[in-house]
């Protein structure tokens, strides 16, 4: 687990020594050196500090700078011994013990690099902890899916999983399933919050608060659906908000409810929905529980290297029945918007090629991909399709057109309908005079999200900078550290910024 002060200071190669303050186990969330006298500026809360001292001269304020310190709620401050000071200056201890924050001495003979080694080692174990705990419990939530008749029991399962309460709610709010002790009270409000969301055209989601006599509890609200239609609501609460590994299972829950829902809106012996369920787990990011999913119906996604191919249906070749052809089905074949989408080995590509081609559809290919990239095979396969049609061709790659530019690869009418979708909750949100989220998150973007130059450029505070990208990112219900999902609001927050339409 991740290191605290007083396990630091437990570890005797580092040879620290606790000279004041109140040891916590509160976690240290990283490791800072800062010589400056005012470093706050660049303190998030959380750090252990490190200073050498070389700040400190006859006019500096020793207690003023602790009391900075412990406003920015650090986890502790170590000085290192041996270079500027011999030990460390009584002031500056004295003001450590009236305040409460621990002080540590750092021997000449213990580089502040070896703490650093320390706390990140600490971290990364946890993370990785956590994406085993996560795989393992989608794991679990997949068997409860496909075990159960009725959605309670994954319902009930994730409840547990987050440590919070979870209801399904139908398209008028009423509750199909819910798990948690307070969950059934939280209907009536999450009924509010869906009569909202059912005004928005697309799978919207939602984060908003509930108040609570001791408290309020954060709420995501999720569509659940294949494509733009929404069969039920998924509401998730809890004190604080969520994890990024509570996110990622509200996630697969939300997929596996659609497929559950698909699977049981089809007639006996028709899998195309459901294959269209599958599909679209896999390119919410989540490939193996969607291989997982497939393998247990029966239709099972090629292994890496694999090959995406778009085919755009005519009245002589409709994708339903395309869909279903043996050829096509030896591969993976689902409906993506009207669209058919196969998913084939890399060697079989000039096979389904071919009799994709057979059938009069235009179709696109990807080129080699891997299932961590389904969703941008997806894109360059659909690129492809579309130059193949303003060309005139029956099939084009992906590889044939990109040393076109890659303005050639979007329609600015289509581009700018995608981002009014894309950024609506910011939109609006600014409309009523709440903030300026787009603006931020494109100035955010910009600078690489990285916090300080980005708050500098909008002239203000690093904190109300990141106020305002947590809350892009609970509007959107999308995860802002993924590298896709940055380029695409990247691209859409420049069309906003250029007036849309």
């Amino acid at each position: 687990m991740a290191l605290s002060v007083r396990a630091l200071a437990a570890q005797r190669d580092l040879g620290l020594r606790v000279l004041a303050g109140a040891l916590s186990d509160e976690p240290i969330t990283w490791v800072h050196v800062s010589e400056l006298v005012d470093p706050t500026p660049f303190l998030s809360g959380g750090e252990l500090l490190l200073t050498t001292g070389l700040f400190v001269r006859d006019e500096v304020d020793l207690p003023a700078y602790v009391d900075r310190l412990c406003a920015t709620r650090i986890r502790g401050l170590g000085f290192g011994v041996g270079l500027g000071f011999e030990q460390v200056p009584a002031e500056l201890a004295a003001a450590a013990d009236r305040t409460g924050l621990p002080l540590l001495e750092v021997p000449r003979g213990t580089p502040f690099i070896a703490l650093s080694r320390a706390v990140s080692n600490a971290l990364a174990a946890d993370e990785y902890a956590a994406v085993t705990r996560t795989f393992t419990a989608q794991q679990e939530l997949t068997r409860a899916a496909l075990a159960a008749d009725t959605p309670g029991r994954l319902i009930r399962l994730l409840a547990r999983k987050v440590d919070g309460w979870v209801a399904l709610v139908d398209e008028r709010g009423a509750p199909l399933a819910v798990g948690g002790d307070s969950a059934a009270a939280m209907v009536p409000a999450v009924a509010v919050e869906v009569a909202r969301l059912r005004e928005h055209r697309g799978s919207v989601g939602a984060a908003f608060d509930i108040d609570l006599s001791g408290g309020a509890d954060t709420v995501s609200l999720q569509p659940v659906g294949a494509g733009s239609r929404r069969r039920a609501y998924l509401a998730v609460g809890r004190p604080g908000p969520l994890s990024a590994a509570d996110r990622h299972l509200v996630n697969a829950a939300v997929m596996l409810l659609t497929l559950g829902f698909e699977k049981d809106a089809v007639a006996p012996g028709t899998a195309a929905a459901v294959r269209s369920a599958v599909l679209e787990i896999a390119l919410n990011g989540h490939v193996e529980l969607a291989r997982s999913v497939a393998a247990r119906l029966g239709a099972p996604l090629p292994d890496d290297p694999m090959v995406v191919l778009i085919a755009r249906p005519t009245a002589a070749a409709p994708a339903p029945a395309i869909a279903d052809r043996p050829a096509v089905a030896g591969a993976f074949a689902a409906l993506l918007d009207d669209e058919l989408v196969v998913v084939a080995p890399l060697n079989a590509t000039d096979s389904v090629t071919a009799d994709l081609v057979g059938t009069g559809m235009t179709v696109g290919v990807s080129g080699a991909a891997h299932g961590a990239d389904l969703a941008g095979a997806v894109t360059r396969a659909e690129q492809a399709a579309d130059a193949a049609a303003e060309r005139g061709k029956q099939w084009l790659t992906f590889d044939a057109i990109a040393s076109s530019g890659i303005t050639q690869l979007w329609n600015p009418e289509q581009a700018t309908v995608f981002a009014e979708s894309l950024l609506a909750p910011l939109v609006e949100h600014d409309r009523a005079g709440r903030g300026d989220l787009v603006a931020s998150l494109r100035t955010w973007l910009a600078h690489h999200g990285q916090w300080d130059p980005a708050a500098a450029a909008l002239r203000v505070h690093r904190h109300t900078l990141r106020r305002r990208i947590g809350l892009v990112g609970r509007l959107l219900g999308r995860d802002l550290d993924s590298p896709t999902v940055r380029s695409e609001l990247w691209l859409a927050s420049g069309m906003i910024g250029r007036g849309g339409r």
